[in-house]
């Protein structure tokens, strides 16, 4: 374990690892529609430069309060929720995060949907797996 040495540095780590995660699920977008492939030096560019504040942040697992940054939970065996805690706590309490569809092959029967709750205070992540709802 690493703590960050002050609040200071608990907001930057934060705002580092917020800004390469949204980075990510961009970039992820972005390929899948092809944007990607008219702007290659730029999209590398950028990759490099978040790949390098992403490093950044290795040094820290904790914030200085001692609570873990990020927590991360797998659904199904394959879906991986991961979610940095915020670094400066405006809401206590467990909180929806969001819900979504569970995996499934094309053509295959609903298998349900999850949710994800999260706790920045108590710095917990927690998913509750629900099957499809049966016809009435």
């Amino acid at each position: 374990m690493s703590q960050s040495p002050n609040l200071a540095t608990d907001m930057l780590l934060h705002a580092a690892l917020e800004t390469t995660d949204c980075f990510s699920w961009v970039i992820d977008t972005l390929s899948d529609h092809g944007v990607c492939d008219d702007h290659q030096f730029e999209t590398d560019a950028l990759a490099e430069t978040v790949a390098n504040l992403h490093r950044a942040t290795f040094e820290f697992t904790h914030y200085s309060d001692g609570r873990p940054i990020r927590a991360t939970e797998v659904v199904d065996g394959g879906i991986h929720i991961s979610h940095v805690f915020a670094a400066v706590i405006e809401q206590r309490g467990e909180r929806l995060l969001f819900t979504d569809r569970r995996l499934r092959d094309p053509g295959t029967p609903d298998r349900g949907h999850y949710r994800v709750y999260v706790d920045d205070a108590a710095a917990t992540l927690r998913v509750e797996v629900f099957g499809p709802l049966e016809a009435i």
